[in-house]
C-alpha cells in the first residue's frame, strides 16, 4: 500500500518567470533522503509575459492569480494532507492576496490545511530597482508590474494588512481568520528586492544570495535549501498520523518511552569527565553518606543528571547495589525494582494489578520500601528527573509527608538521590538535603570545551570567553563544542556564518542575543545547534507551570526576555497598572503575580536577587532564546505594548532632573534603552498609535536621565536613529512627539559643545513648536531657554540676553515666578548678565534664585550646583575669592554625583580657579590635571570645556 504523503509542498513562482525557476529546488527535495517518501511537490505556475502580443488576451491581474492557486490547492491537494506554500518574489504577494481574499469572503476554514509559508525575497513594499528604466520600457503597462511598484499598489497594502492581522495575529481559526506561519526571507546581496523590504513585516531572516540564486540553491547545505527544510521537518512532525494497521511508516515514529529506553534501570552510559570542583564535591560528599535523601536541583541543562551519573558510577564502585529510575516512567521503572529486589511476582503483580484498576489492595510504595529498608545490603536509589511532583508523592499528600514513592530510608545503607527542577526546600522535607548544582565558571566551562571539541577548536582563553558567554550552562557548552568538532571534523559548512571554532561561535552567539526580541531567530538558533536546548532549559519548566494554573509565567517569562540582560527590577515592573491591561492574559492579579515568581525561581527560570529585594536575573541563554521564541515573534506587539507600559508605570513618579529619582533611573535605564530601541526602529514590532507614542515619551525621559547623568554619547546614540527613522513607523520630524526627542536631541549637541549645531536644532525645533503649539506653550518656552544658552555660549551675550528676558516673562505668565523651568530660566539669563560684566545685577540674581533653590529643593540638585557654580564665578570677578571658594566647597560637599559628573567637573574648574586667585598654584595645577583627565574621558578632548582647562594649564606653563 503505497501511503500518501505527509504534507505538500507548492512553488509559486515570480514576475516574468515561469516554474522552471524552481528546478534547482524540486531536484534538492527529491535527493533528500531524509524527506523521500514524506512530501509530494509540486510547482504552481501562472502566466506572466512582459508585453501582451494577442489583442484577444488580457494579463492575468494578481487577483485572478490569487483565485486560479486556490482552485490548484483544492483540485490537486486534495487528501487532506497538510500544505507548505513556496514562493519567490511576486508569488509572494500572489500568496498573501489568495489569503487576503479567502478571509475577505469567509472562506478562513479553507486555508486550516496551510501549515506554513515561506517567501524568498518578496516585494512586500515594491521593488525600487531599475524603477526609472521599467518607467520608460514598453511593459510599464504591464498589470502584474505595476504591483511591484513601491507603495503604490493598493491590492498589496489591502492584503499585506489583512494577513498580519488576520493571520499572523490569528487566535483561532474561524471564517475570518486563520493563524498560520509565515516566514520571510531575503538575499544578502539582492538589489532588486533588499533585505529589509523583504523581511519586513514578517518573520523572517537575511540569507546567502542575490535575487535569483536565493532560489538556486547549490546544495543540501545552502542556507536557502536550509531554511525551508526546517520548515518541512516541523510541519511533517507535527501533523504525522499514525499508521493504519499493515502499513509501514513513511517515517520511523518513536514513542517517548522506547526512545528513551523507558524501562530499564541501568545506569546511562558516563560521557566524558565530570567538569566543575564545587560539582566533584557534591560529589564526594553524597558519596560518603552512608544514608539519606539528597536532592540535586537546578535549572533545565545545568547537569543535575549528569551529576547523579557520577554519583551512582562512584556508588557502583565502592559496592552499592543501584537503580536508576526515570520519573516520567516511575510505576513502570519501580516494577522492575521490585523484581531486582526479589519481591515475589505474585506480591509485586497484585499490587500493581490493584492500583490499575483502583480496586483495594496493597500499595505499591509501601511493598517496595519494605522490602528497601529491610535490605542488609547498602544501596542507592536515584529518582532522574523528578519535575511533575505528583508523580512521586502520595495520593492527596505532600512528598515532606515521607509516604511516597520519595521517603527517608529507615535502614543504615540506603542512600537515595533526586534530580529536578524543583528548588523550594520546604517541597522536599526537613529530612531531605537540597544541593543546588552550581553552573560553571569560565576556566572549567573552557574545559569542558576543549574536552569535547578537540584539538585545534581554539585557545584555551577562546574556550573561557566563550563559556562566559554561555553563562557556563553545561548543555548549552556541550552543544556548541559538538557544533564546533562536527564542522572541523567534517568540513561541512552548516549554515550560520563561517563557524569553525570556538572565537566564530561566539561572535555568532553574539550576534543572536544582541537580536532584538522579536525578530527570527530559528535559523540561526538550528545552525548553532541551540534548537535542541529549547525544551530543556525552559519548556519542561513552563508547561509544569501551566498545569499548575500559572497560565501568565511563560507570557511573564518571555516579557521579562524582551528587556535587557541586565538585572531586572520586577517588582517596580509588575505592580504598575499596565500588567492588568495586557491582551497576553486575561487577568493577573496581584496574588497571581506572586505565585508566578514564585514559580519561575522554584523552577530555576529566574534568579531572584537575595541582597537586592525586588530584583531578578536571567541566564544568557534562556534569555536569547527567549527573545527569539515563536510565541514573542507572533505576538511582538502585545509583548513589547506590555515591556513599554510597564517601564512608563516604573518611571511615571521619577522626574529624571531630580536626584530622588536617580537610583530608580539607574536601575530601569538598560531596559528603557534596549526597550525603545527595539520599538521605534523601521521594521518595529508594532504599529499601535499608542504604544509607539508611549515609546516615543519613554525614549525623552531616557535621554533626559541619560543627559542629567552626564552620558552623552549614549543619549546621542539612542535620539539619532529614531529621529532619523520617525516617518517609517507613522511620526513627522515635526510631530511633537519626534519634537520632544529633537529638543534633546539639541540638550546633547549643546551639553557636547557643538555650539552651533544645537542653535540650528534648537531654533528649528522652537519654530515649529511656535507654529504647532503657540509661542507661550511650556515646550516652546524650554526650546527657548536652550537656544539662548547655545548662542550664550558662543559669546553672543547680548542677543541670548534678548531671548532670555521675554523667555523670563513667558515663563512668569505661564508657569509662576518660583516654578522650577522658571528658575532654571531665570538663572540662565542671570549668566547672560555676568557674561555682560553686569555684575551686581547678576549677583542680585543669583542670590536671590540660590535662595530659592535652598527652600524648595534638594541642595544636591545638579541645578542648585549649577546656580552655586555661577554665583561663585560672579564673586570671583569681583574678586571675593574666599567667598567663592566657600560656595564651591559647599556645593562639592552637597553633590551627589560623582567627581566626574558633568556638574561636579564645572565646579571643580571653578575651585581651581580660586586656588589660583588665592596663589596656591601648585595645588590648582594638580587639581586641573586632574580634572582635565576626567573631562577628556567623559566629554572628549575636543569638547569646549577640556579646551579651556586645557588652555589654563598651558598659560600656567608659560608664565612659570
Amino acid at each position: 500500500m503505497v501511503m500518501p504523503a505527509l504534507a505538500h509542498v507548492i512553488f509559486v513562482h515570480g514576475l516574468f518567470s515561469e516554474v522552471g525557476t524552481w528546478k534547482t529546488f524540486t531536484q534538492l527535495l527529491s535527493k533528500d533522503e531524509e524527506l523521500k517518501g514524506r512530501i509530494s511537490v509540486r510547482c504552481f505556475g501562472y502566466n506572466s509575459p512582459k508585453i501582451r502580443l494577442r489583442p484577444d488576451r488580457r494579463i492575468a491581474d494578481i487577483d485572478d492569480i490569487a483565485d486560479r492557486l486556490g482552485t490548484h490547492l483544492r483540485t490537486q491537494c486534495g487528501d487532506g494532507a497538510p500544505i507548505v506554500l513556496v514562493s519567490h518574489s511576486q508569488g509572494g504577494l500572489v500568496v498573501q492576496r489568495f489569503l487576503a481574499r479567502k478571509l475577505w469572503r469567509s472562506r478562513g476554514a479553507e486555508l486550516t490545511r496551510i501549515k506554513h509559508i515561506v517567501m524568498y525575497a518578496c516585494p512586500n513594499n515594491g521593488s525600487k530597482f531599475f524603477l526609472y528604466l521599467r518607467k520608460s520600457l514598453f511593459f510599464w503597462n504591464n498589470v502584474q508590474e505595476r504591483g511591484l511598484r513601491p507603495l503604490s499598489s493598493r491590492p498589496v497594502l489591502e492584503a499585506q494588512e489583512t494577513v498580519l492581522k488576520r493571520v499572523v495575529g490569528a487566535k483561532a481559526a474561524t471564517d475570518t481568520e486563520c493563524p498560520i506561519p509565515i516566514s520571510a526571507f531575503g538575499g544578502e546581496t539582492d538589489n532588486v528586492v533588499p533585505p529589509m523590504t523583504a523581511t519586513t513585516p514578517w518573520s523572517g531572516d537575511v540569507i546567502e544570495g542575490d535575487h535569483l540564486s536565493i532560489i538556486k540553491p547549490a546544495d543540501h547545505g545552502a542556507e536557502s535549501y536550509g531554511v525551508l527544510k526546517a520548515v518541512l521537518r516541523e510541519v511533517i512532525a507535527a501533523h504525522a498520523a499514525p499508521n493504519p494497521p499493515g502499513t509501514q511508516a513513511a517515517y520511523p515514529v518513536e514513542s517517548p518511552g522506547e526512545a528513551e529506553g523507558a524501562f530499564s534501570i541501568a545506569l546511562p552510559h558516563t560521557d566524558g569527565r565530570l567538569h566543575g570542583e564545587a560539582r566533584r564535591q557534591i560529589v564526594a560528599d553524597i558519596v560518603s553518606s552512608s544514608s539519606g535523601v539528597h536532592v540535586l536541583v537546578g535549572p533545565g541543562g545545568s547537569g543535575k543528571s549528569r551529576v547523579a551519573l557520577e554519583i551512582a558510577n562512584e556508588a557502583v564502585s565502592r559496592g552499592r547495589r543501584v537503580w536508576w529510575v526515570r520519573v516520567n516512567e516511575l510505576s513502570r521503572c519501580m516494577r522492575e525494582v521490585a523484581g531486582d529486589l526479589g519481591i515475589p511476582d505474585s506480591q509485586a503483580d497484585k499490587a500493581w494489578r490493584s492500583d490499575r484498576s483502583g480496586r483495594s489492595g496493597r500499595s505499591q510504595t509501601d511493598l517496595v520500601w519494605r522490602f528497601l529498608n529491610a535490605s542488609t545490603e547498602p544501596w542507592l536509589l536515584v529518582f532522574d528527573n523528578a519535575d511533575e511532583l505528583q508523580r512521586i508523592r502520595p495520593s492527596g499528600g505532600e512528598i515532606k509527608d515521607g509516604t511516597g514513592w520519595l521517603r527517608p530510608p529507615k535502614c543504615a545503607g540506603g542512600l537515595i538521590v533526586v534530580t529536578s527542577q524543583v528548588r523550594s526546600e520546604d517541597t522536599w522535607g526537613e529530612w531531605s538535603r537540597v544541593r543546588r548544582v552550581p553552573l560553571l565558571d569560565d576556566t572549567d566551562g573552557a574545559s569542558l570545551l576543549i574536552e569535547r571539541a578537540g584539538p585545534g577548536a581554539g585557545s584555551t582563553e577562546q574556550a573561557r570567553l566563550l563559556s562566559h558567554e554561555l553563562g557556563g550552562l553545561p548543555l548549552a557548552l556541550r552543544t556548541a563544542a559538538k557544533y564546533v568538532h562536527t564542522v572541523r571534523e567534517s568540513g561541512v559548512f552548516l549554515g550560520a556564518g563561517d563557524i569553525k571554532d570556538f572565537e566564530t561561535y561566539r561572535k555568532a552567539w553574539v550576534r543572536l542575543s544582541a537580536s532584538p526580541a522579536g525578530t527570527p531567530t530559528d535559523a540561526g538558533d538550528e545552525a548553532l545547534g541551540l534548537k535542541g536546548i529549547v525544551d530543556k532549559v525552559y519548556g519542561i519548566s513552563l508547561n509544569l507551570l501551566e498545569r499548575r494554573g500559572l497560565h501568565q509565567a511563560a507570557p511573564l517569562l518571555k516579557a521579562f526576555a524582551c528587556l535587557n540582560i541586565a538585572e531586572i527590577p520586577y517588582r517596580r515592573l509588575i505592580e504598575g497598572p499596565a500588567i492588568a491591561r495586557s491582551a497576553l492574559w486575561t487577568e493577573f492579579g496581584v496574588a497571581q503575580r506572586r505565585a508566578v515568581i514564585m514559580g519561575l525561581r522554584d523552577l530555576g527560570l529566574i534568579e531572584v536577587d537575595q541582597l537586592r529585594e525586588g530584583f531578578l536575573t536571567l541566564h544568557p541563554v534562556v534569555h536569547t532564546i527567549l527573545r527569539g521564541d515563536q510565541d514573542v515573534r507572533h505576538r511582538s506587539a502585545d509583548y513589547y505594548a506590555l515591556d513599554v507600559r510597564m517601564l512608563l508605570d516604573a518611571v511615571r513618579n521619577h522626574d529624571p532632573d531630580y536626584p530622588d529619582a536617580w537610583a530608580v533611573w539607574a536601575d530601569l535605564i538598560p531596559h528603557t534603552i534596549e526597550v525603545t530601541r527595539s520599538v521605534l526602529r523601521p521594521d518595529g514590532p508594532t504599529d499601535d498609535r499608542s504604544v509607539l507614542t508611549s515609546a516615543l515619551e519613554l525614549a525623552r525621559l531616557t535621554a533626559r536621565y541619560l543627559l542629567i547623568a552626564g552620558h552623552l554619547a549614549p543619549a546621542n546614540t539612542l535620539l539619532l536613529p529614531i529621529i532619523d527613522s520617525c516617518e517609517f513607523f507613522g511620526f513627522h520630524r515635526d510631530d511633537r512627539e519626534i519634537l520632544g526627542l529633537r529638543h534633546e536631541m539639541g540638550r546633547v549637541a549643546l551639553e557636547s559643545g557643538e555650539l552651533e549645531a544645537a542653535e540650528e536644532e534648537l531654533r528649528a525645533v522652537m519654530d515649529s513648536r511656535r507654529r504647532i503649539l503657540t509661542a507661550r506653550n511650556p515646550d516652546t518656552l524650554a526650546s527657548g531657554h536652550k537656544l539662548a544658552r547655545a548662542i550664550l555660549e558662543q559669546d553672543r551675550a547680548p542677543e541670548a540676553v534678548e531671548i532670555l528676558r521675554s523667555v523670563v516673562e513667558d515663563e512668569k505668565w505661564v508657569r509662576g515666578e518660583e516654578h522650577a523651568d522658571t528658575m532654571v530660566v531665570r538663572h540662565t539669563l542671570a549668566r547672560a548678565l555676568l557674561a555682560q560684566d553686569n555684575l551686581a545685577e547678576a549677583e542680585m540674581r543669583l542670590r536671590e534664585i540660590l535662595t530659592i533653590r535652598l527652600r524648595e529643593w534638594a541642595p544636591g540638585t545638579p541645578e542648585t550646583l549649577h546656580v552655586r557654580e555661577s554665583l561663585a564665578r560672579t564673586l570671583l570677578e569681583q574678586e571675593k575669592v574666599e567667598e567663592a571658594l566657600a560656595m564651591i566647597d559647599t556645593g562639592l560637599l552637597n553633590a551627589q554625583q560623582p567627581l566626574d559628573s558633568h556638574p561636579v567637573m564645572r565646579l571643580r574648574y571653578v575651585r581651581a580657579q580660586a586656588l589660583l586667585m588665592r596663589g596656591q598654584v601648585e595645588e590648582a595645577t594638580k587639581a586641573l590635571t586632574a580634572l582635565l583627565t576626567d573631562q577628556q574621558r567623559v566629554l572628549g578632548d575636543a569638547h569646549r570645556e577640556a579646551r579651556l582647562t586645557r588652555d589654563l594649564l598651558n598659560r600656567m606653563d608659560e608664565d612659570l
